[in-house]
């Protein structure tokens, strides 16, 4: 083997692709900072420990190593979302609202289609604020971040989890059948889901469940939630903040779309997620979305927002 040869879905940066790199993080954290957000540097390790209080995928997402200090197992930084929650549970226990930004390494164990191990992780967060206000100055300026890149041709894909743990919850499920629910759902398993959900016999609940499965499309498809659940509080709350999202969002020249069967992603999060997506890319070129609970086991309740992309991935194709 070639001493120069990298690992599997690992590149080196060339002059060019490096100096584009650069000038897009300079770019986008000055368009953070205006906008109230405090630039942090998380660091490049932590213990195992922190990592499996936000879920398995993202434990299993993570390089271990032994610290010859304390002897205990560390992860290498696999997404700076959970690391800059850290540092808001540092800095803010008054409960105030707090708004960072972040730019730096972050490396994964396996890569998702056409993207390196190895990311250049930018992103904002905002901490302590419940309002779909919150909601929508993030998804706007993610907007606004891609714009800056010069990618005009965006679509964004968002889903309310809500929607779906207010069905689930109704339904008297072990946790068990609750793994292997998420999992069919996940991965659109019409037919493995209703013989998941046979033994309800005719329930309206788990009827709804699987139409969940189809229900994706433009802004009509919130209608659809209309009907579902006209008596439910919880519902006529996700159709206001859908409302008021979508409101906000048309005025930003950007196609919406919507997928509520869609609960892909780290186990961390809730409430309304998106993916930004474009037809120049193979595959999503942004994520985020709410994680009011990331730091529950911890003791610590406080809402959160926000996004991130990589922008490694972008310098391979702009």
């Amino acid at each position: 083997m070639s001493q120069w040869r990298l690992p599997e879905n690992l590149k080196d940066l060339l002059p060019a692709q490096a100096k584009n790199l650069e000038l897009y993080r300079r770019t986008l954290l000055d368009l953070y900072q205006s906008k109230g957000y405090q630039f942090v540097m998380p660091s490049l390790l932590e213990f195992e420990d922190s990592l499996n209080a936000h879920g398995k995928d993202l434990d299993l997402d993570t390089y271990k190593v032994v610290d010859q200090l304390s002897g205990k197992m560390m992860g290498l930084t696999s997404d700076l979302t959970t690391q800059t929650a850290r540092i808001d549970a540092y800095l803010c226990q008054d409960q105030r609202v707090n708004k960072l930004c972040y730019a730096g390494p972050a490396i994964r164990t396996k890569s998702s289609r056409g993207q390196s191990r190895e990311l250049y992780q930018v992103g904002l967060e905002c901490f302590g604020d419940a309002t779909i206000s919150a909601d929508i100055e993030v998804q706007s300026t993610l907007i606004e971040s891609l714009k800056l890149l010069n990618i005009k041709d965006i679509v964004l894909d968002i889903n309310h989890l809500d929607v779906y743990h207010l069905i689930v919850s109704r339904l008297d499920i072990t946790p068990q059948d609750r793994l292997e629910i998420a999992q069919a759902t996940t991965i659109k398993d019409k037919a493995g889901l209703k013989i998941l959900l046979a033994r309800f016999g005719k329930n309206s609940d788990a009827d709804q469940l699987v139409n969940l499965l189809d229900m994706y499309g433009d802004k009509a498809v919130i209608q659809e939630l209309k009907s579902m659940g006209k008596d439910d509080k919880g519902f006529k709350k996700v159709i206001s903040d859908l409302d008021a999202l979508v409101g906000e969002l048309e005025k930003l020249d950007v196609k919406l779309s919507f997928d509520f069967s869609d609960i892909r992603g780290y186990q961390y999060h809730s409430g309304l997620i998106f993916s930004a997506y474009s037809p120049r890319f193979k595959s999503v070129i942004a994520q985020g979305g709410r994680y009011d609970n990331l730091n529950k086991s911890l003791g610590i309740i406080r809402p959160a927002t926000g996004f991130s992309m990589d922008l490694r991935y972008f310098v391979s194709y702009l």
